[in-house]
């Protein structure tokens, strides 16, 4: 594992809400559910929150249910703090990511973990790893 747990991006979060049937990575995701030390952000929180209200039929009340699931798996979410601000500009520039990404690596820099991402603009960087290599990684 990595030492200081994982920071889960949007695109791994919804994972765990879409049918194993169209999702070929959900059981990865919960597996990294029950073995890892995950927390997200609020910037997930709102990520996946509007992926469900704008992708899917689920009722209002099944998308708050969805997001408690969500906050019950992660742990509170973790806000973007001021000091966080510079990180997250420096690593938009360098990499060419948009600062909703860069926040996620920032936040994950400062608290000493990995960020998780399907996104290749996180990915082909190396400023995520991806599902299957955090999985293995708890293994």
């Amino acid at each position: 594992m990595t030492p200081g747990g994982w920071i889960i991006d949007a695109s791994i979060a919804v994972k765990w809400f879409r049918a194993r049937e169209i999702e070929p990575d959900r059981e990865l995701a919960e597996k990294l559910i029950a073995d890892g030390s995950i927390r997200t952000t609020t910037l997930c929180v709102f990520e996946v929150g509007n992926t469900l209200a704008r992708k899917t039929r689920d009722s209002n009340e099944q998308i708050g249910g969805k997001l408690r699931t969500l906050v019950g798996y992660c742990g509170p979410p973790i806000d973007l703090q001021v000091a966080d601000y510079v990180s997250a500009s420096r690593l938009t520039r360098r990499y060419g990511i948009t600062f909703y990404d860069a926040s996620y690596v920032a936040i994950a820099e400062r608290l000493g973990r990995t960020v998780v991402s399907a996104d290749r603009d996180l990915l082909d960087p190396g400023l995520a790893v991806d599902l299957a290599a955090a999985v293995n990684a708890e293994s």
